[in-house]
């Protein structure tokens, strides 16, 4: 039996350097209204676009419990930060999901006479064929706008406004993180002498 804890998710978001601010407003957007003011709105600078982060809506369950069993990642837990401030998720605050892997071993071997055998061996890999879910893609889409499936600094995102794909578990771990196979079954016979 192999088991393990989730891999860990970094929730980050897409965030332009700058917004602006809609005159004789508290409203942001992503591009020049034409009168706006324009404000710094990426606290690090320009070379961490990729490590921005989220802030956390107090009180709202960063995963969706669904009926079938199935969790994914809530966008109605995020919002986009004040212009200029951090966003208040920690990096690799959240895990995904736990992983498990039974395999089995069967192993005889049966004499001939004193110097000869023939050796028997079935593996089975993943014997419950347990599906082992990869982390669901985590990267909120910029949002910031007063559109359609556009938010504001402090609003939470809707499934809409964070992006199609945004926790929604898609795919199985490959195998490189030990487990993740779908069940494979191998059988070998050997004549030793």
């Amino acid at each position: 039996m192999n088991a393990r804890t989730g891999l860990p998710i970094d929730v980050t978001m897409s965030r332009p350097d700058i917004v602006w601010q809609v005159p004789g407003t508290n409203n942001f957007v992503a591009s020049n209204p034409g009168d706006g003011i324009a404000v710094i709105n990426n606290p690090y600078g320009g070379a961490f676009r990729s490590n921005r982060r989220p802030s956390v809506v107090p009180g709202v369950d960063p995963f969706l419990h669904t009926s079938e069993g199935k969790i994914f990642l809530n966008p109605a837990a995020f919002t986009i930060p004040q212009p200029g401030t951090f966003g208040n998720l920690g990096r690799y605050a959240l895990h995904g999901f736990g992983m498990q892997q039974l395999d089995f071993t069967l192993h005889k071997q049966f004499r001939i006479d004193e110097i000869r055998n023939i050796e028997f061996r079935a593996e089975i890999y993943n014997i419950l064929n347990r599906a082992n879910f990869a982390n669901p893609p985590a990267v909120l889409n910029n949002a910031l706008g007063s559109g359609a499936n556009l938010i504001q600094p402090g609003q939470a995102y809707s499934s809409a406004s964070a992006g199609g794909a945004f926790g929604v578990a898609n795919s199985t771990v490959s195998k490189d993180v030990g487990l993740g196979a779908q069940r494979q079954i191998q059988f070998s016979l050997r004549f030793n002498f």
